[in-house]
């Protein structure tokens, strides 16, 4: 954790001298896709109209996204991958501003507070990406678990937010996948598998919001074998939680559940409700990033995104949804 600081305080330091950040062309290939291939006509999941969605593939290094920042306007997005890559994506559009196809695509490295490449997987496993009101971006970490500040995709860390000694406790692999970020600068952490703080809940996942400068313990209710995978805040307050599911012999399946604003307090039982769930032949895998916008109509657009883990049976689903009053 000294280092974690260390490298921190370096970045400050540093950030008076900006250094120039070169992105990389990367080469993407992508089809429409069906929310369910098996009856093309199904439009609805849930409290969900399917807009659309895109099938991404691309060579090399990509795939394994945990973490999505879409474009206000949705021209395109941001994405970051636990292996320490920033993904850009600039969209072909339709009239509607619904995403048909990729324009263009740039990576760039994930970078400490030195502004040196992260290249060990214990400290770029990059799991949750967010955009702060104030501008900066946050990125939450797995393994070495942590939350850094960046000033620019694919430069260095600037800062760092010290999390509660309890965050360190959580299983390498199974640490910070979900943050949302609220336009107070709130903050409300997810474990995908630490069990909640002793006290609060005997059964659900550890929780945890920042507020008023201090950390508090809350719970997420670990029901059906479901982990939370990634959660993004609404204008009210209110927070929208995407979950994954697998086993082998079912497979996947994604939830998404809505907690409101009221119920998100210091020590609560978090109780969300339920907004879609799904599965094959669904179109799903392996959903790890969301987030959330108002389109010109004043609808509120959720993209959902899937991690392929780099793995040759599994894929990148980019899925566009509208959230039903």
């Amino acid at each position: 954790m000294i280092s974690f600081a260390l490298w921190a305080f370096l970045g400050l330091l540093g950030s008076a001298w900006p250094m120039p950040v070169r992105a990389e062309s990367v080469s993407l290939r992508s089809l429409a896709l069906e929310l369910n291939p098996d009856d093309p006509a199904q439009a609805r999941l849930g409290r969900l109209d399917y807009l659309g969605g895109l099938l991404i593939a691309g060579d090399g290094a990509f795939g394994g996204y945990s973490g999505l920042v879409v474009d206000a306007d949705g021209a395109g997005l941001w994405a970051m991958s636990d292996l320490g890559v920033w993904l850009r994506i600039d969209f072909q559009r339709n009239d509607a501003g619904l995403p048909t196809g990729i324009a263009a695509a740039q990576s760039l490295p994930l970078r400490d507070a030195r502004g040196e490449i992260v290249t060990r997987k214990v400290l770029n496993d990059a799991e949750s990406l967010r955009r702060l009101p104030d501008g900066r971006w946050l990125v939450s970490f797995e393994r070495a678990h942590r939350l850094w500040f960046y000033a620019q995709p694919g430069g260095p860390a600037t800062g760092t937010l010290a999390v509660p000694p309890s965050v360190a406790q959580q299983p390498d692999n199974g640490g910070i996948e979900a943050v949302a970020a609220f336009a107070n600068g709130d903050l409300l952490l997810f474990s995908e598998d630490m069990p909640a703080v002793r006290g609060i809940s005997s059964e659900g996942h550890a929780a945890w919001l920042w507020r008023d400068g201090a950390w508090h313990d809350l719970a997420w209710p670990a029901r059906d074998d479901f982990r939370p995978t990634d959660a993004a805040a609404l204008e009210n307050g209110d927070v929208i939680v995407l979950e994954r599911y697998f086993t082998p012999l079912v497979g996947p399946k994604a939830r998404l559940q809505r907690i409101p604003a009221d119920a998100i307090r210091p020590g609560a039982i978090l109780q969300p409700e339920l907004l879609a769930e799904w599965a094959r032949p669904v179109s799903v895998d392996n959903m790890e990033a969301l987030d959330l916008r108002r389109a010109a109509d004043g609808s509120l657009w959720l993209y959902v995104m899937s991690d392929d883990n780099q793995n040759p049976l599994q894929r990148t689903l980019l899925m566009v949804f509208r959230l039903m009053p």
